[in-house]
């Protein structure tokens, strides 16, 4: 295939990465970076669908891109050059396999074993992306004893971002001093953040600046050949999805698709049933398995959430090197979904923690400074749970920033916003005092990247939406709404 990264051989996994590709040639060619695809296209046309689904859920469903000339590979799926149309793999089934814990613990190390071998083959110099989650503590774990076992002989240098006082960074140098690891911390502040506006054009724009972090002093580092994340730990192993079990997990289409009212009525109206039914499209056409309905909603988190929302972040260190994630093959894939629901809980982590080398299990979890599964009441240790404060840093370090990249008028000529929805939502946006991220935060940084993008690509839209009454209601409403938000907000974090 043109361009295809030669590493690139996971399109069977849960978890890859999705080139992009122009639909204008006949034979595509791919990039993971936007840039390389864009200049190939004449049509800069913006697809609307994808700027309904990103203020929606935060990230594009489907194949999609901002342009509609250009679109992300499949999930799942490899593209032959023969019958030029993509082939698909199936996706693995789920079951409700009653195992013993410590029985499924086992042959997961075994299997993930397996899976970290392949990926490093005969490299001699392996990054891991290490923070204090369970996840990467279990990669790291994996790839230990591989050293131990004189399997992999080469050298590893675990990556590690945030505040030197969180306790990500605490436990994850801990970690890499327990394997006499080389580390290399990089530091999060309001300059990385800034520069992450400039970098997710590489892109095109479809994911948050903040969720780059420091990926790409990651991707630049000359330590290490290719990288190993465990970013699909939680969802995979611990079937947890943004911190929801998954039997709770909602539709990825919510019922709300434009809740601050800043897109207008009747192109949410025009759009909502086709993106509901995009999100679903696998059932019963490439999936050839029958689930229950949380099952279905899981692969479909794994398609459009994981995918367009987690490795799209992944793809500025994948752009430099190759990058991995474990707990996406397809062996790990089928037997964790084979599962019955409650072993696929913090209980196999529990059990899977100890058949590690070194004493992993004793370093506290970042999440809640106690260790993984203890019940002990006793107050977590000192350490900072976030590792950044990217809500302050945007509302107070980079507010000049902000103010001369938002463009209301360029994003108004689109002809797609409620203009004075967008107005207010960002006369009203300072007015939070949490270091954290909040929704409006999300909203004003995302409209930021794209106001930077509709420039820089010279993205063209002709139609324009009239207002309907429903617009005007959520122009007098979204002040009070925004407030109410931010004020329970302060209050329950303060």
């Amino acid at each position: 295939m043109m361009n295809w990264p030669s590493w690139l051989t996971t399109q069977a996994h849960i978890g890859s990465q999705y080139p992009y590709y122009s639909i204008e040639e006949n034979l595509p060619s791919f990039s993971l970076n936007f840039n390389d695809v864009y200049l190939s296209v004449s049509n800069t046309d913006l697809d609307v669908q994808a700027v309904i689904e990103i203020l929606m859920r935060s990230y594009i469903i489907g194949d999609k891109s901002l342009i509609k000339s250009v679109k992300r590979t499949p999930w799942m799926a490899e593209y032959d050059e023969e019958k030029n149309n993509w082939q698909y793999y199936d996706i693995p089934p789920h079951d409700n396999k009653k195992m013993d814990p410590k029985e499924a613990a086992i042959k997961l190390k075994e299997i993930l074993y397996e899976e970290v071998l392949k990926y490093v083959g005969e490299t001699q110099k392996v990054g891991i992306l290490l923070s204090g989650g369970m996840d990467s503590r279990i990669l790291a774990g994996v790839l230990r004893e591989a050293q131990l076992n004189r399997d992999f002989n080469g050298q590893v240098i675990a990556y590690n971002w945030g505040m030197f006082d969180s306790r990500d960074v605490w436990y994850a140098k801990k970690i890499a001093e327990e394997y006499d690891w080389d580390y290399k911390h990089f530091s999060l502040n309001p300059e990385v953040l800034k520069e992450n506006f400039y970098l997710v054009q590489k892109v095109g724009a479809e994911t948050l600046p903040y969720n780059l972090h420091a990926m790409d002093a990651v991707a630049q580092d000359a330590d290490s050949d290719i990288i190993l994340a465990g970013s699909y730990g939680d969802t995979m192993g611990r079937a947890e999805y943004n911190g929801i079990p998954l039997q709770n997990v909602p539709p990825v289409v919510p019922d709300k698709a434009n809740k601050l009212g800043l897109l207008k009525d009747s192109i949410v109206q025009q759009y909502y049933e086709k993106i509901e039914n995009e999100s679903k499209c696998y059932r019963n056409t490439i999936d050839k398995h029958k689930r229950e309905e949380f099952q279905y909603r899981e692969t479909e988190y794994q398609r459009h959430h994981a995918r367009r929302y987690l490795t799209t972040a992944m793809s500025i260190i994948a752009m430099e090197k190759p990058l991995y994630q474990v707990f996406t093959s397809p062996k790990v894939a089928r037997f964790l979904w084979s599962l019955d629901l409650p072993i696929r809980s913090d209980v196999l982590y529990e059990k899977l923690l100890p058949l590690l080398p070194g004493n992993l299990w004793k370093i506290p979890w970042a999440r809640t400074g106690k260790l993984f599964g203890s019940n002990d009441n006793r107050s977590p240790d000192c350490g900072n749970s976030a590792s950044h404060k990217y809500g302050k840093w945007l509302r107070n370090d980079l507010r000049g920033f902000i103010d001369e990249e938002l463009d209301l008028n360029k994003l108004s000529s689109l002809g797609i916003f409620n203009e004075k929805s967008l107005e207010k939502i960002y006369k009203n946006w300072s007015s939070t005092q949490t270091d954290s991220i909040d929704k409006i935060d999300t909203t004003i940084s995302w409209l930021t990247s794209f106001s930077m993008f509709i420039k820089e690509y010279d993205v063209k839209r002709n139609h324009s939406y009239s207002k309907n009454y429903k617009d005007i209601l959520n122009d007098i409403t979204i002040s009070p709404k925004i407030k109410a938000y931010q004020y329970l907000r302060n209050k329950r974090r303060n």
